[in-house]
């Protein structure tokens, strides 16, 4: 079922203000706390409030991308201020930084009203438990990114009041803990897929971020492979979730929470009020891949050598004409308009991503959820971490499995085309290096780019997007900018917003190299 207007009122009532407009507050405008929480639809209520304010433009809706897809290292963006994210020299006052570090509390602050509200009621609601492990869901989810996007952050697990309202940065381990508990609370609470009404996720989605984190700390610390494999095996073994028959069917307009989907952002038309940009974000201008009445800009594209890549490793993978609009496309005015490869220089000089149109976008709202968790990226990982642990020999089954249905273009288990090929006879090496490759090729724009090009270490991403990038041969000089060769971009700066305005965190405090 599709959010709907009734969440603007959720949003205020849930009590979402940054940390400055608490001190401005009229406690009265409070009331409506024990009201929500009083009846089980009011519950409902409230968790679906948590759910939009992670979905919202601010969030994952809009600037999220803004901001994690430019400084991945594999896009390139025309929006002004990602200028500096486009060339990995991010600023700690960027707007995308401040905007997503703000909503990303905001959402921590929903979460915690729940949780402080729910463990305080004595009723004994028939959804009171799965509406906690929503409730830690979200919180560890959001959590996660945020150790991921910047190390040691504010850890806030009460709602926020005068007394906390100014917090230090905890340790990266602090938070690393924390997403452990809370999504271990989640995966315990929250109910199936099958029982997981409205396009909500199921445990399975805490169970798979649990995977994420183990997976990053495996880099360091070995052990974390098989606790990685631990909680990825369970929703294999489950079947709740499945494959769809073919690569396209997935992003179709109209084709939503999928059994392949673990993890969909839900929207839906809310009048005038703005929640995602996506279609706006990857929609050529002037094409007729959205109505000439709601303009588009196109603004995040993949870099050339993200292209080129897909194209040189599998030319005729029907997932590129799912991923990438290229060479050309019809513009809505009558005409056509060249882009790369076909173009190699100016804003057009790039593909741009087919996964995300809307023919219906009315220029503020779309209809379309955003995926950002499906079951290959659960095979995938399966097949990184069981490669890790024991080899190729058996890993091969879970790579093998997304590669047959990339080649299914009819949805019958038939191999209509000769690619991507069943992998074999890797060495371990090779098999890590390629399954890294084979995420990109699955999953671009799917909200793990950033994480993944940092997630084996800085001589992976220098070897992997810094020198791939500078090296491309149809490099632009008049916009394509030259990567450096710095650390820092292993982390995110502190937004700016967030040192001048909590006084337990100083300049002392930001990330090295900002």
């Amino acid at each position: 079922m599709k959010k709907t207007a009734i969440y603007t009122i959720i949003f205020i009532l849930l009590g979402l203000q940054a940390c400055t407009d608490v001190l401005q507050e009229d406690p009265k405008s409070f009331y409506a706390e024990d009201a929500i929480y009083a009846t089980e639809q009011g519950v409902e209520t409230a968790i679906n409030g948590i759910y939009y304010s992670m979905g919202a433009f601010q969030n994952y809706g809009s600037n999220f991308h803004n901001l994690m897809m430019p400084h991945s290292g594999l896009f390139y963006s025309s929006q002004q201020a990602s200028v500096d994210l486009v060339g990995l020299n991010a600023n700690s006052s960027n707007i995308n930084i401040s905007s997503v570090w703000e909503f990303m509390y905001k959402t921590i602050n929903a979460a915690n009203v729940a949780i402080s509200n729910l463990e305080a009621k004595d009723e004994s609601f028939s959804n009171k438990s799965t509406a906690l492990g929503h409730a830690h869901f979200v919180r560890g989810k959001i959590y996660l990114d945020l150790v991921r996007m910047f190390g040691g952050v504010p850890l806030r697990t009460k709602p926020i009041d005068l007394e906390t309202i100014h917090l230090a940065r905890a340790s990266r381990q602090e938070i690393i803990d924390q997403v452990i508990a809370d999504l271990t609370i989640a995966k315990q609470l929250m109910p199936g897929p099958k029982d997981s009404p409205n396009g909500r996720p199921g445990k399975w989605a805490a169970h798979a971020y649990l995977a994420k984190l183990y997976m990053t700390l495996a880099v360091e610390d070995p052990a974390f492979w098989q606790k990685a494999q631990e909680e990825l095996l369970p929703i294999i073994q489950s079947g709740d979730h499945k494959l769809m028959p073919t690569y396209a069917e997935i992003f179709r307009e109209g084709n939503e929470n999928l059994e392949e989907s673990i993890l969909e952002l839900q929207y839906g038309f809310t009048g005038a009020l703005r929640q995602s940009d996506m279609i706006r974000l990857y929609t050529p201008s002037n094409s007729v891949f959205a109505p000439a009445s709601s303009p588009t800009f196109g603004r995040i594209r993949p870099n050339k050598e993200v292209f080129d890549a897909h194209f040189k490793q599998y030319p005729s993978d029907p997932r590129i004409e799912t991923t990438f609009l290229y060479n050309t496309y019809p513009r809505s005015n009558g005409g056509t308009q060249n882009i790369y490869p076909k173009t190699k220089t100016g804003n057009n000089g790039y593909a741009c991503i087919a996964k995300w149109f809307d023919s219906q976008y009315n220029g503020t709202t779309t209809e379309r959820n955003y995926i950002m968790m499906r079951y290959a990226d659960v095979l995938l990982m399966m097949a990184e971490v069981t490669n890790e642990i024991s080899g190729p020999e058996e890993a091969y089954t879970y790579v093998n499995a997304v590669l047959k249905r990339a080649r299914d273009t009819n949805g019958d288990g038939a191999n209509d085309a000769e690619q991507p090929a069943a992998w074999s006879n890797m060495s371990k090496e090779t098999f890590r290096d390629r399954i890294m490759a084979e995420r990109r090729y699955e999953l671009l724009t799917e909200s793990e780019d950033w994480f993944d090009t940092r997630r084996r270490g800085y001589d992976y991403f220098k070897a992997h997007v810094i020198d791939p990038h500078n090296a491309n041969p149809t490099f632009d000089k008049s916009r394509d900018f030259v990567y450096p060769d710095d650390t820092k971009n292993m982390l995110l700066p502190i937004p700016l917003t967030e040192i001048s305005g909590n006084q337990k965190v100083s300049a002392g405090d930001q990330n090295p190299g900002y």
